[in-house]
């Protein structure tokens, strides 16, 4: 059943999508941390700092600092190199290629616009993020891991990638279903030689997903991925008991799906 909140939402979103993907951003911001403190996580947090230290173990972005800020965050899978695993594959072949320029929308505390930073470093890198707190956090992640080409602006926005935006660049989303007002009303032709992953929010903004595969479904091949169980760390966790090595490692997420968008010449 559709909920007064749900529609409200939907409303909001109708009315205002820049004002809606503020406000949800933040919410869920708050929402994500409350949960961390509700189930002991933060303190979970600090022994596994004290025994690992607050560096990235395993995954494509191994060695990355993790500044104070994410401390507030459930940080185990973050820190275990497990998060989203399901896009360790792509990642890996995306930061095999050479962009002009990465955006990193919806960046939360900096992990992909960093993290991006540290495998590619030549490479100019904007991270949006509509939530002050999550700015400043990847300010503080930016100078952690000396990744000067990485800047940091609050939300990004049709308009700015009508001027802002460079051919062949690379594009990561995570905007909390803003992702259906953003890309299709962007008339740069520079998306059409950017490729793009996109996590998709219909459980948010229902058709957000349709909006966005019609705005590429010319000038790009998409590839989809569902996440799954989550992934068993490779870091020896046996300082921890078992319930607490599976808190570390479980994510605070429901069903997720991305799409990933290559410019079909690319594609081939």
């Amino acid at each position: 059943m559709t909920t007064v909140k749900t529609l409200a939402k939907w409303a909001m979103t109708a009315v205002a999508p820049q004002t809606a993907t503020v406000i949800m951003s933040a919410r869920a911001r708050a929402h994500s941390q409350r949960l961390a403190r509700q189930w002991g996580l933060i303190d979970l947090n600090r022994r596994l700092v004290s025994h690992l230290g607050a560096v990235v173990q395993a995954g494509p972005f191994r060695g990355m600092a993790l500044t104070p800020m994410t401390h507030d965050e459930h940080l185990g899978p973050y820190l275990l190199g497990t998060y989203e695993s399901e896009l360790h594959p792509w990642i890996e072949h995306l930061t095999g290629r050479r962009f002009r320029q990465v955006l990193d929308v919806g960046s939360k505390f900096g992990y992909y616009a960093v993290g991006l930073a540290l495998r590619l470093p030549w490479t100019p890198i904007v991270a949006f993020d509509p939530d002050p707190w999550a700015r400043k956090a990847t300010e503080q992640m930016i100078a952690a891991n000396g990744t000067s080409l990485v800047t940091v602006e609050p939300l990004c926005s049709a308009m700015w990638l009508d001027r802002h935006l460079a051919p062949n660049s690379l594009i990561v989303s995570d905007c909390e279903g803003f992702e259906g007002e953003l890309f299709p009303s962007a008339t740069t032709s520079a998306l059409d030689s950017s490729t793009l992953l996109v996590e998709i929010h219909d459980n948010l903004i229902p058709g957000v997903g349709r909006a966005v595969r019609d705005r590429f479904a010319r000038t790009h091949a998409v590839a989809v991925v569902t996440n799954r169980d989550h992934a068993e760390p490779t870091v020896d966790l046996s300082f921890l008991t078992s319930e607490d090595a599976a808190s570390a490692a479980r994510e605070i997420r429901g069903p997720q799906e991305w799409l990933l968008f290559t410019p079909v010449d690319r594609g081939r």
